[in-house]
């Protein structure tokens, strides 16, 4: 097992977030499935995962924006064990095939037809409608330990 900052590398593909009592997938669906997905693909992700016991788990869900946040706050961290990346410049331009800017959806809604992302490595939050299938986002499931 490795340990970086507050994370823990439990080497089953799953990181335990010490400091907010969660366990989170090293992998994000991207990496899973090789392709991005939007808000209805990301509920169904997570839905086929649970009923696979996927880790050994049944109880996995998308993040809250809270809980995203403290996920990305430590860039260096996050690159070095969730992308297995060193830690880089910061880029003005998304660049996806180096690791470049990404985004994870929340779990969080708006007027019942818009989701929240948060962007890595920008820390940047948006909302967006869930019918538009975006470029660049992706699922980084959790759960409670």
């Amino acid at each position: 097992m490795t340990q970086v900052s507050n994370f823990k590398d439990n080497d089953d593909g799953t990181v335990t977030d010490l400091e907010e009592d969660l366990c989170w997938c090293k992998k994000d669906s991207r990496a899973e499935l090789e392709k991005w997905l939007n808000w209805d693909e990301s509920m169904e992700y997570v839905r086929v995962c649970n009923d696979q016991k996927y880790l050994g788990f049944g109880d996995w869900r998308i993040p809250t924006k809270s809980e995203l946040r403290a996920l990305l706050k430590n860039k260096k961290d996050y690159r070095q064990i969730f992308l297995n990346e060193p830690p880089k410049a910061n880029r003005k331009v998304s660049d996806y095939k180096s690791g470049g800017e990404q985004s994870l959806w929340s779990s969080e809604t708006r007027y019942g037809s818009y989701a929240w992302k948060s962007y890595f490595p920008s820390g940047k939050e948006v909302c967006v409608d869930q019918s538009v299938a975006t470029t660049g986002t992706s699922v980084r499931l959790v759960r409670d330990i």
